[in-house]
């Protein structure tokens, strides 16, 4: 089996991971659980941009399906795991930044598989 293939099939896989990982995380978003709203206003957002993430974060998940803006979603889905990253470290929360740093990892192991085979 050749390695673009393999490497397409990682791809693929990863891809299918994320976009499930982040549909999950924009629904209750969407929704408007309480949970989130909560946790937005201890972290001094305003209401609206939990719907805001919420919908950014759907909008990563939709963009990821199609190969040829896939990387707009993996840069759209990035920006927001800076932004997740950042407001957990500056609101003392150290450990919950891991999860938004994972999945910043994964959202760079997919541009690298997915990047333009050389030679």
């Amino acid at each position: 089996m050749d390695r673009r293939k393999i490497r397409n099939g990682f791809a693929w896989v990863l891809s299918a991971l994320l976009i499930l990982a982040f549909l999950i995380a924009s629904v209750p978003k969407l929704l408007g659980a309480h949970v989130w709203i909560a946790k937005f206003a201890n972290w001094g957002y305003p209401e609206w941009f939990v719907f805001f993430i919420g919908a950014l974060e759907l909008l990563g998940a939709v963009l990821l399906l199609a190969p040829r803006v896939a990387i707009y979603g993996t840069g759209l889905l990035g920006i927001i795991m800076v932004g997740a990253s950042y407001t957990h470290l500056a609101n003392g929360e150290g450990l919950e930044v891991v999860r938004p740093l994972v999945y910043l990892v994964l959202l760079a192991m997919m541009v690298w598989l997915r990047r333009p085979a050389q030679g």
